[in-house]
């Protein structure tokens, strides 16, 4: 049964294109979100010319917040980008209720578009998940982007089922964090094949460049919070078909990607959010580098690695020519 709805007046999926990076979320030394550092950081992302933020993602730790907080972030993300930038919130849950309310107090917020986990812990079948995506954007009278992140959920939408939701209206865009480029080429030749438009995003840092060749519209990699210019440059480099500098700008995101794991630690989001936030708290982007407990901080020796080899990478890749030397 299609929803058919259509975007709001003020937004359409036409806006979600380019970097949109997932914004750190800083915190006061009290674990509470720090509101000035917040819109400090934000207004830096689009002074840097980032075409989007995405709220509560993973790198903004959302697994550590409230209802409340949730949306506080999200007023915050857009008071600060004060409409030169559209911002997407994830609203994800374990159920279709705590979703829904997490989507309507995001959208009450100012929030252009809601993305969408699957609910986690328990794996459910294609027909619920599909169901849960038509009642949440029912619930906020418009479409929904559909957040894939395969590592972390027991069960996702199927590709077959984004297609459906597509044509049903019930999405309007969708991100990929699963960095799996088979599985991002084979949704564009389905979406393709059946004569519907998704603009899809990537979320692994790493795989930027290959999306974009694939017809990626954008990124949300997490580097972006450190390295904007960087990949506003990739971008517009794409968009130019200029794919020799595109390969080589990813290549330097990987140099700046491998200094980012400190030695005798392992991938993963909270040591992103870990390391993120120190690197912009020594930037002078935010206040505090605290991260939500129980996650364990940055040792003097991380720290040490952090000084000495990531803020002078960040510095060249956001010098105006660092990018092309």
């Amino acid at each position: 049964m299609p929803v058919a709805f259509t975007p709001s007046d003020e937004t359409s999926s036409d806006d979600l294109y380019g970097v949109l990076p997932p914004v750190v979320l800083p915190m006061t030394p009290d674990g509470e979100v720090d509101s000035p550092s917040l819109q400090s950081l934000v207004s830096h992302l689009v002074a840097a010319g980032v075409h989007g933020l995405w709220a509560n993602g993973a790198t903004g730790e959302f697994y550590a917040l409230d209802g409340e907080l949730r949306a506080e972030v999200v007023r915050q993300c857009v008071k600060a980008a004060a409409g030169r930038v559209p911002v997407v919130a994830h609203v994800g849950d374990t159920s279709t209720r705590l979703a829904v309310r997490h989507a309507r107090e995001a959208i009450a917020a100012g929030a252009a578009f809601v993305s969408v986990l699957p609910p986690y812990f328990v794996g459910f079948g294609q027909e619920e998940l599909k169901r849960h995506y038509r009642s949440i954007a029912r619930a906020v009278g418009g479409p929904v982007l559909a957040y894939h992140l395969p590592q972390f959920i027991p069960a996702t939408l199927t590709i077959d089922s984004i297609v459906e939701l597509t044509v049903e209206g019930v999405l309007c865009g969708a991100k990929d964090s699963g960095s799996n480029m088979v599985w991002f080429r084979q949704l564009q030749r389905r979406l393709r094949a059946a004569g519907v438009s998704l603009p899809c995003l990537t979320g692994g840092s790493s795989v930027a460049d290959l999306g974009y060749l694939l017809g990626a519209a954008g990124s949300v990699s997490s580097t972006g919070n450190l390295t904007p210019g960087h990949l506003v440059r990739q971008y517009e480099a794409a968009r130019a078909g200029e794919w020799a500098l595109v390969l080589a700008m990813q290549e330097q995101s990987e140099d700046l990607i491998e200094l980012l794991n400190p030695p005798g630690t392992s991938p993963g989001p909270g040591l992103t959010a870990t390391v993120y936030k120190y690197v912009l708290a020594r930037q002078g982007r935010i206040d505090c580098d605290l991260s939500a407990a129980p996650l364990t901080q940055l040792s003097t020796e991380n720290r040490r690695h952090l000084d000495e080899h990531v803020l002078p990478a960040v510095d060249r890749l956001e010098s105006p020519t660092g990018d092309r030397t």
